[in-house]
C-alpha cells in the first residue's frame, strides 16, 4: 500500500474520531455494511405482489404510464 493512500486513510480515520455528525457517521456505516439483497428484506406479502405484477406484465395486462398517472390525477385531485 503506498503512503499516500495510508495517509489518507489515517485523515479519515482522524476525522471520524473528532466528528459529532450523526449523518456523516450514518453514511459511512451505510458505505460499510455488507450489501444486502432487497429481496431478502420483503415481506411474504410484498414478494407475492411483485410476483402478481411480473405474471401480469408477462400476459399483457398492463397500462401505459402516462395514462395511468393522468386516471391517478383525475380521481385524485
Amino acid at each position: 500500500m503506498n503512503a499516500t493512500l495510508e495517509h489518507r486513510k489515517r485523515s479519515i480515520v482522524a476525522y471520524l474520531a473528532e466528528t459529532q455528525d450523526e449523518a456523516v457517521i450514518l453514511q459511512i456505516e451505510n458505505l460499510l455494511k455488507p450489501a444486502v439483497d432487497i429481496w431478502d428484506e420483503l415481506s411474504e406479502s410484498q414478494k407475492a405482489t411483485i410476483r402478481l405484477g411480473v405474471q401480469q406484465l408477462k400476459e399483457g395486462k398492463k397500462v401505459d404510464y402516462k395514462e395511468f398517472i393522468a386516471s391517478y390525477r383525475r380521481s385524485h385531485p
